[in-house]
């Protein structure tokens, strides 16, 4: 079902024939660094099959509250979009490092290469979902503006 949305959503959002993506969806058997590796891999080729593909995916992940504060898809698109997470679009390369592990949260220090050679940290924290239909799974509750050197964490 989550499929069929996903395709019938891409083709309302980019105004063109419905194209099937292959959205990852959450569930239990990811963790959570794996779940921050899917997003960033999306967002490093976000135009690929389609237009904002990797957006797509990562809002896929976005935690039910954090879908409260930054949805729907369109509003999670253009936040992207804007000067504090663009630079994620398209980067070279990024590196994931733990800060903090819990039963039910997680926290990591993303660093990313931008597509012109700038480097960004992000603090990108996840949380168990406890009740629906990804109960048990991680999702992205939020993630950091750009820090800068020695503000990190």
């Amino acid at each position: 079902m989550a499929k069929l949305l996903m395709i019938l959503l891409i083709g309302l959002l980019h105004n063109e024939p419905a194209i099937a993506l292959d959205i990852i969806s959450p569930n239990p058997k990811l963790q959570p660094k794996n779940v921050v590796e899917i997003q960033l891999q999306s967002l490093q080729r976000n135009d690929e099959p389609i237009p904002d593909a990797g957006i797509i995916q990562t809002w896929a992940f976005a935690h039910p509250n954090n879908r409260i504060m930054t949805g729907p898809i369109e509003r999670f698109m253009l936040m992207i979009k804007s000067q504090n997470y663009k630079n994620m679009l398209n980067h070279r390369d990024h590196k994931i490092e733990p800060v903090l592990q819990t039963n039910d949260r997680s926290q990591f220090a993303v660093s990313i290469t931008t597509s012109d050679d700038k480097k960004m940290t992000f603090k990108w924290e996840l949380m168990k979902v406890q009740t629906g239909e990804f109960s048990g799974s991680w999702m992205t509750t939020s993630v950091s503006a750009p820090l800068l050197s020695g503000n990190a964490f």
